[in-house]
């Protein structure tokens, strides 16, 4: 039975859950970016065995307790998709990977770790999965940024918004046809978020402007130190 879990934004398994999560991105980062170039390597090798057993196991534990179905267990929500271009990010230090994961995939994280909505129950497993993805979304730009020394490109952010919309359009053909609900394009998620204003399709409309305004505010900081962080 797939019974979705809400975590309550500031009570007490809110904060426990997000205090942990900040103090592994702080540490993950912080090594990141002081650690030598070849203990920096063996990082990025153990954060993507990390990254694929986690979506293999992640699968398998849906198998094992009858939550996995084409409606919800395929890897076409946002942030899994997210999850899977980070992996491209550390493997390749693709930049276009890069500017997608910095200015879409970290949004999508840090508000899924403001308003959690776990869609299988809350159990130990599943607790530890959605706050080590969405956490990850947001360490993993931040490692590149700190550690790799990637940037972002001149306008990457509306560039990135640009690919995004491409994303959104083909997600929303595959919930037509599977009836389900990836990005979340068919049903807003049942959670508690002053964001999400309106009924269908209107949400998805303010959603998309609101993806753009954090995109711009990520990419303030590089413009106002162009001649340092943005590469050309």
């Amino acid at each position: 039975m797939n019974d979705t879990y809400i975590l309550a934004p500031f009570s007490d398994e809110w904060i426990l859950w997000n205090a942990v999560t900040s103090i592994f991105i702080f540490i993950l980062v912080y090594f990141g970016g002081n650690l030598s170039k070849e203990s920096n390597s063996t990082l990025v090798k153990v954060m993507l065995a990390v990254m694929i057993f986690e979506y293999v196991g992640i699968q398998a534990y849906y198998l094992d307790k009858g939550y996995w179905t084409v409606q919800s267990s395929l890897p076409f929500h946002l942030c899994r998709i997210m999850w899977f271009n980070a992996i491209v990010v550390l493997i390749t230090r693709n930049q276009l990977a890069f500017e997608l994961l910095l200015f879409i995939g970290m949004v999508g994280g840090f508000h899924s770790l403001l308003t959690p909505e776990l869609t299988h129950g809350a159990d130990i497993v599943l607790l530890i999965d959605y706050f080590l993805v969405h956490g990850g979304l947001v360490a993993v730009p931040l490692f590149c940024i700190f550690g790799l020394g990637m940037r972002p490109r001149r306008f990457s952010w509306i560039k990135s918004f640009v690919y995004f919309q491409v994303l959104v359009f083909l997600i929303a053909i595959i919930d037509y046809f599977l009836g389900a609900n990836y990005m979340y394009l068919a049903e807003k998620p049942n959670v508690n978020n002053p964001l999400l204003m309106g009924p269908w399709p209107y949400y998805i409309l303010v959603l998309q402007l609101v993806t753009l305004l954090h995109a711009s505010l990520i990419y303030l900081p590089f413009y106002l130190k162009k001649s340092f962080f943005i590469n050309e």
